[in-house]
């Protein structure tokens, strides 16, 4: 029997590396190929954007693993992710499984996504060589899931006791009361929101309910669409901080809500993108913020007055709301400047913000 020449040999280590690394490492992990539930845009250790499904560890399912934790308690994080077959953003695409190895073809919708740079839920990566395991990634840093938005909406006065709170009568605004905001406003779901000079001793928080936009099955862009069919254009769901500078929104900016929201860092969105099939009906999730460890808002979105559906209805007659336009649905009671003293956000607090089935956005707060 012949030897391998060494330079074969070594040949032959450096071109599987996957296949070892895959098989090492998830040896006790998930090797399910299933589409992902959920999506996590993030950096790797090179620096580089990927989105990929959050990986489960020790038996925690990534809900918990992105729920809320009092500050001074082990923090549970999501270290590892699997890559996307259809997107992450093109480098891995130079990694992609060679010819001979299954894959999800895109369809019209997912093309459609793709080209405006959005994730896809889809199957994990294959490692080359492979058939049931996907490659892992290890987490650097979490982004926020939608990069930069064609654009922003936000629904204001949209919750049931919210009006009771800023003493208004449900009833008083016959439509849904919605505004634009600055898209660079968006922030990671971990890094500081940046108080600015000019904003100072009046900023508020708002948990909400994200929505993003995508296209329906058959491929068709979001416009002229009915109530009933507003859930099929639905790319998926994320928790929102909407910071708002409450002088701004008044006087200081001509009583335009959305200047007093579009400051830099005054839209923390995340941690993860999730399907509508695991949030199932939008209008049954609790939603609460927490300052400094304290719960400052605690209510449900169905005590929303307009339903998610209905403001994306709404927004869509004869208006084209393109894939990534992200959709903010309002906030329950329980804002800062309606409290006896105000409670504005200051240097140092620590501001949480959770919904139920996706996790929690946690932001440090720092005054210029």
């Amino acid at each position: 029997r012949k030897m391998m020449p060494c330079r074969s040999l070594l040949a032959r280590m450096i071109a599987s590396p996957l296949k070892r690394m895959s098989l090492r490492t998830f040896s006790q992990q998930a090797t399910t190929t299933v589409p992902a539930a959920r999506i996590v845009r993030f950096l790797d250790e090179h620096g580089v954007v990927r989105y990929g499904q959050p990986v489960h560890h020790d038996g925690v399912d990534p809900v918990r693993a992105f729920a809320y934790a009092p500050e001074g308690s082990q923090r549970r994080r999501i270290e590892e992710a699997l890559l996307l077959e259809d997107m992450d953003d093109g480098y891995g695409r130079r990694q992609r499984s060679p010819p001979d190895t299954e894959t999800s073809p895109l369809d019209p919708a997912a093309a459609i996504l793709t080209r405006h740079g959005l994730p896809l839920f889809t199957k994990p990566l294959r490692a080359w060589g492979t058939k049931d395991t996907p490659i892992p990634v290890k987490i650097s840093k979490l982004l926020s899931p939608v990069p930069t938005p064609p654009a922003v909406w936000a629904s204001g006065v949209n919750f049931t006791e919210a009006y009771s709170e800023l003493g208004l009568e449900v009833g008083v605004y016959k439509y849904p009361v919605v505004f634009l905001e600055n898209p660079a406003a968006i922030n990671n779901p971990f890094d500081p929101i940046v108080i600015p000079k000019v904003a100072r001793g009046e900023c508020d928080y708002e948990v909400e309910l994200a929505a993003v936009i995508g296209v329906s099955p058959e491929g068709r862009l979001c416009k002229n669409v009915s109530v009933e069919d507003a859930k099929n254009y639905v790319l998926g769901y994320t928790v929102a901080n909407d910071i708002g500078a409450r002088k701004w929104q008044g006087r200081k900016g001509g009583g335009q809500w959305a200047r007093a929201k579009s400051f830099d860092t005054f839209l923390p969105l995340g941690p993860c993108l999730v399907s509508p099939h695991v949030i199932g009906d939008p209008q049954d999730l609790r939603m609460t913020t927490r300052l400094n460890d304290e719960v400052m808002q605690d209510g449900s979105t169905s005590d929303m007055v307009w339903s998610v559906y209905n403001i994306i209805s709404f927004l869509s007659q004869e208006t084209t709301l393109l894939p990534g336009t992200v959709i903010l649905s309002g906030t329950p009671r329980g804002i800062g400047f309606v409290r006896n003293p105000p409670r504005y956000l200051k240097n140092n607090d620590r501001i949480a913000v959770e919904i139920e089935k996706i996790g929690t956005v946690y932001n440090h707060v720092i005054e210029q």
